[in-house]
C-alpha cells in the first residue's frame, strides 16, 4: 500500500503547486496604473495581508485592494480607459477587469468611503458591464460618470449621477427588479436591507462636497478624446436637468481617453490583453 500511496501523494502535491502557480500568475495581472496621488495611498496585493505604499506610476493588479489615508486622494487609470478616483479614507478592491473582449467588464468593491468613476463609451455595447458594489448596493453604468459613497456608521450607500444615466439596485435585488435610474445631478440612497429610494435632485452643497473630495489637484488636465463623451476642451461639470453646469471651482476634471492617459504625467496603464481563441 505504501508503494502506491507515495506516488499518488506526490501527484497531488504537484497538482496543488501548479494550481497555486496559476493563481499567483492570475493575481499578478496588471490592469491599471496610478496617475496621481494627493497625500498617501496604499495597496494590499491579492493573497497578502500587508499594506504597502503606492507611488505615482505604480501598477494596479487584479485582486488588489487600494486605500487612501485621511486627507488623501488617489486617481487610477485602467487599461479599458476608465478612470477611478478615491476620496479620503476610501478602500476599493479590483474584482474583475476584462478589457480585450468585445464586451468589456469591470467590477469593483467599495468597502468604505467615496469613489468617482468615469467610464468611456466602450461600455455602451451589449454585454458590457461596469459596476461598483458596496455592502448595500450596486451601481452599474454604460459610458457615463458617477460618484458612489458608502458610510459604515449609517450602513448606507449614496450614488450621485454626473453624466448620462446610472443604474442602482439593492444588494438584495440581484435581478434588478427594483433598480432605479439616476440622471445627471440626481442622487439615490440605499440602506442596509432596503431598496434604492426614488432619485431626487442632489443638494448643491452635497454635490460640491462629493465632487471636491474626488478631485486630485495640482496635476495637468487631461485632454478629452474619442473615448469619452463631449468635445475636446469641454469642462465636465455635472448638470441638473434644465440647468447649467455646476462645479466646486467652476469646472471639473476633464474627460480622459487613451491618448490623454498615455500623456498624463508619463503614466501608461497596461495595454488590453490580446483576446485568445473563443474570446
Amino acid at each position: 500500500m505504501r508503494t502506491i500511496a507515495y506516488p499518488l501523494r506526490g501527484i497531488a502535491t504537484l497538482v496543488g503547486m501548479l494550481m497555486l502557480f496559476a493563481a499567483l500568475d492570475a493575481r499578478a495581472e496588471e490592469v491599471g496604473a496610478v496617475a496621481e496621488i494627493e497625500g498617501q495611498a496604499e495597496v494590499m496585493r491579492a493573497g497578502t495581508a500587508q499594506w504597502t505604499p503606492l507611488q505615482a506610476g505604480g501598477t494596479v493588479q487584479l485582486g488588489d485592494q487600494v486605500r487612501t489615508l485621511p486627507r488623501s486622494k488617489l486617481k487610477l487609470l485602467f487599461r479599458d480607459d476608465s478612470v477611478v478616483t478615491l476620496g479620503p479614507g476610501a478602500v476599493l478592491k479590483v474584482d474583475e477587469q476584462v478589457a480585450g473582449a468585445a464586451a468589456p467588464v469591470s467590477r469593483f468593491s467599495l468597502f468604505v468611503g467615496t469613489v468617482r468613476a468615469l467610464v468611456t463609451d466602450r461600455y455602451g455595447g451589449a454585454g458590457a458591464r461596469f459596476e461598483v458594489e458596496t455592502p448595500t448596493a450596486v451601481a452599474g453604468v454604460r459610458g457615463t460618470e458617477f460618484i458612489a459613497a458608502y458610510d459604515e456608521a449609517r450602513e448606507e450607500t449614496v450614488v450621485v449621477g454626473l453624466f448620462d444615466t446610472t443604474g442602482v439596485r439593492s444588494k438584495m435585488d440581484p435581478g434588478g427588479q427594483r433598480e432605479v435610474r439616476v440622471g445627471p445631478g440626481q442622487m439615490t440612497t440605499v440602506g442596509r436591507g432596503k431598496y434604492p429610494i426614488r432619485p431626487t435632485a442632489t443638494p448643491e452643497g452635497m454635490l460640491r462636497s462629493f465632487t471636491g473630495s474626488t478631485e486630485v489637484r495640482g496635476g495637468k488636465p487631461v485632454v478629452p478624446g474619442k473615448g469619452a463623451k463631449g468635445e475636446a476642451g469641454d469642462a465636465r461639470a455635472p448638470k441638473r436637468p434644465g440647468q447649467g453646469a455646476l462645479s466646486p471651482e467652476g469646472q471639473m476634471d476633464q474627460v480622459v481617453d487613451q491618448p490623454g492617459i498615455q500623456k498624463h504625467k508619463g503614466v501608461q496603464p497596461p495595454p488590453p490583453p490580446v483576446p485568445g481563441p473563443g474570446r
